[in-house]
């Protein structure tokens, strides 16, 4: 039909779990004083009408707090979010459950930042 968009499939949970996240080529990232890490994160300017009036490059900063950065600091590329979330569960003696739903929170909100792709097999 006219104007409506096709949305991609579904994932089921499985598939969900063996995706991998890999960073953004664009993310940079800078470590305070304190120890807590600032992700930096460029992306270039829409293309709607009022996105004329923006800078064409911007940046955006998100400071991560504990959790966040050691979620964070397991995205390298090769684990999957199953191994990311077992790892989250023993280092802060989590329910499995809990750990699964915080931590797919969390790189859900990564992934709509820009921050991370998931890749799905």
């Amino acid at each position: 039909m006219l104007g409506r968009r096709k949305h991609p499939d579904a994932i089921d949970r499985r598939r969900s779990l063996a995706s991998v996240p890999v960073l953004n080529e664009a993310l940079t990232w800078e470590k305070a004083d304190d120890g807590r890490l600032t992700l930096v994160i460029e992306f270039k300017r829409g293309k709607g009408f009022l996105d004329r009036f923006k800078p064409p490059v911007m940046r955006r900063k998100v400071r991560l707090d504990e959790l966040g950065q050691f979620v964070f600091e397991h995205v390298d590329g090769r684990r999957d979010v199953k191994s990311i979330i077992d790892a989250f569960a023993d280092r802060y003696r989590t329910d499995r459950r809990e750990a699964e739903l915080s931590v797919a929170e969390f790189l859900k909100s990564l992934a709509q930042r820009h921050v991370i792709s998931l890749i799905v097999e």
